[in-house]
C-alpha cells in the first residue's frame, strides 16, 4: 500500500519497516516541528527502495555507501537504505534534538552502521568537520526545500560537505520554490 503522508500519527509502516514519528508531541511554540512528521519524499523514496527493484536504484546505493541525511527528521529514508543495504552506513544529522532521538530509535534495529549529529544548515564549519569524522560518499535529502528562507543555508552545508553524489527528492508543493531551489542549487 502507498505511503499516504505526511505521517502525523506516532506508528507508520512502509515495507519492513515500522517507524514512529513525534507529530502531535507538546513542543515549544518557537520550535520547528516539521521534522515531527513523515513526509511524501522521504516514505516515497523508502517504498522505491524497499518494495520495487528498480535498476536506478543500484546505480546510485552502491553496496556499503556511507549515506549523510540532511534534515533527517524522523529518519524514514535513512532507515530506508540501511533496510535495503546490511551493509550501509547512515548518518541521520538534523538540527532539532528531538528528531535526532526519533531517527537513532527508529534505526536501533541496525545497530552501529546508524549515528546521528547534530548539523545547522549554514554551519561550513560544523559540515567539514562532519564530512572529515563521516566520509561521506552520497548525501540524502528529502523535502529539504520546501522553504525559500533555508536555501541558501543548505546549499552552503552542501558545498562544505563536499558531496561526490547528491540525492534529493522533492514534493513539489509551490513551482515558483522548488524553482528558486534548483536556482539556489546551481549557483
Amino acid at each position: 500500500m502507498a505511503a499516504t503522508v505526511p505521517h502525523r500519527s506516532s506508528r507508520f509502516t512502509i515495507g519492513p519497516l515500522e517507524l514512529e514519528t513525534t507529530a502531535g508531541d507538546s513542543q515549544d511554540d518557537g520550535e520547528d516541528t516539521s521534522g515531527r512528521a513523515a513526509w511524501t519524499a522521504g516514505c516515497k523514496l523508502a517504498e522505491l527502495l524497499l518494495l520495487e527493484d528498480k535498476h536506478a536504484v543500484h546505480q546510485w546505493l552502491a553496496p556499503g555507501a556511507r549515506v549523510l541525511e540532511l534534515g533527517c527528521g524522523c529518519g524514514t529514508a535513512g532507515c530506508a537504505v540501511a533496510a535495503r543495504d546490511l551493509t550501509a552506513h547512515v548518518l541521520f544529522t538534523d538540527s532539532s534534538i528531538a528528531c535526532l532521538d526519533t531517527a537513532q530509535r527508529n534505526a536501533s534495529r541496525f545497530g552501529t552502521r546508524c549515528s546521528t549529529a547534530v548539523l545547522k544548515w549554514g554551519d561550513a564549519d560544523a559540515a567539514s568537520r562532519v564530512a572529515e569524522t563521516f566520509r561521506p560518499n552520497i548525501v540524502l535529502g528529502t523535502d529539504v526545500g520546501y522553504d525559500p528562507a533555508s536555501h541558501e543555508a543548505l546549499v552552503k552545508t552542501l558545498a562544505a560537505l563536499r558531496v561526490v553524489e547528491l540525492v534529493l527528492v522533492e514534493q513539489v508543493r509551490y513551482r515558483d520554490v522548488f524553482g528558486w531551489f534548483l536556482d539556489e542549487l546551481e549557483r
